[in-house]
């Protein structure tokens, strides 16, 4: 063991880890780019076979929407324009959903490229960071589905209705030219399918927030109180990021990004408080500590004979 490890208090060879040369770790990084990619194409063949599946759970945001249209009279329609189009979307729908299956793969490829440079006491939450890095990616995604997703495609597709019902209000009972000027939803496949999908990611990602802090906080580098400071600031950005990160003019899922990416953030202030609790309780501890000699005890040991 060289005398770098026995300072740090580390196993044999983290000192050494700890010195890898960069052309050796771009070569380990090469190594878990390939086998995070591995994994994603093995899933994206599993989830192609099942695409009809996919492709129900996807559209499904926006033919509820299409019902709510119905009701007021206006038929709304998915449609595509080009004879690859569906292919495309069924492909594409395929490897996003692959990311999301492949995602337990992905975050422990990312924690062994990292683990190297940790204390060995360090290297035993590898099962913890995957468990919470999955967890919240796909639970990102989740809340997208089901609390996004929903109403925002309701929204847009009500206001173009109420003007389609508005607009027959003023036309009257001339049906030729109602017919000619009714408004009819006609979606594309790429362009439903890129927004949803896209929306699904950057939320599974932006989810991620509480693991990044919270990591910083056990690391030392932020601090409950910084953190605390800095709200009023994070809100600020966080809006500009739901404005930026969110395609299109989707207003609810920007309004939606922003206020989860504030809850989130205040969550990691409480978590990083928690650590900083249990950081000063174990020093405390520790100079408690009652396996110590006290000074009694040391000079009993003195008179003792050899």
């Amino acid at each position: 063991m060289s005398e770098h490890a026995e300072a740090l208090d580390l196993e044999p060879g983290v000192a050494e880890e700890r010195r890898m040369p960069f052309l050796e770790h771009l070569a380990e990084l090469r190594d878990r780019i390939r086998n995070a990619v591995i994994a994603i194409a093995l899933a994206a063949v599993g989830c192609y076979l099942v695409r009809g599946v996919l492709f129900q759970l996807m559209a499904r945001p926006l033919l509820t929407a299409f019902m709510i249209a119905k009701k007021k009279g206006v038929a709304g329609q998915l449609i595509f324009t080009s004879p690859v189009e569906a292919f495309l979307v069924l492909l594409k729908t395929a490897l996003v959903s692959a990311i999301f299956v492949a995602s337990p793969v992905i975050f422990y490829q990312l924690w062994a490229f990292i683990s190297p440079g940790l204390y060995s006491h360090e290297k035993r939450w590898a099962l913890p960071f995957v468990v919470v890095a999955v967890g919240l990616f796909v639970g990102g995604g989740l809340f997208c589905y089901y609390f996004v997703l929903p109403p925002g495609y309701e929204f847009f597709l009500t206001a173009a209705t109420d003007a389609s019902v508005q607009l027959m209000k003023e036309i009257g009972s001339d049906i030729a030219i109602a017919d000619a000027v009714q408004i009819r939803p006609l979606i594309s496949m790429e362009e439903y399918f890129g927004l949803t999908l896209m929306l699904l990611l950057v939320f599974g990602v932006v989810f991620e927030l509480p693991l990044v802090l919270s990591v910083l906080a056990i690391l030392g580098i932020v601090s409950a109180k910084s953190l605390w400071r800095f709200n009023r600031y994070a809100i600020l950005i966080f809006a500009i990021a739901g404005a930026v990160l969110t395609p299109g003019d989707l207003v609810i899922g920007q309004l939606a990004m922003a206020g989860s990416l504030t809850v989130l953030y205040n969550l990691s202030i409480c978590i990083a408080w928690l650590v900083e609790r249990k950081r000063t309780a174990a020093s405390q501890s520790n100079d408690e500590d009652p396996s110590d000699p006290s000074p009694s005890t040391t000079a009993l040991q003195k008179l003792d004979p050899p």
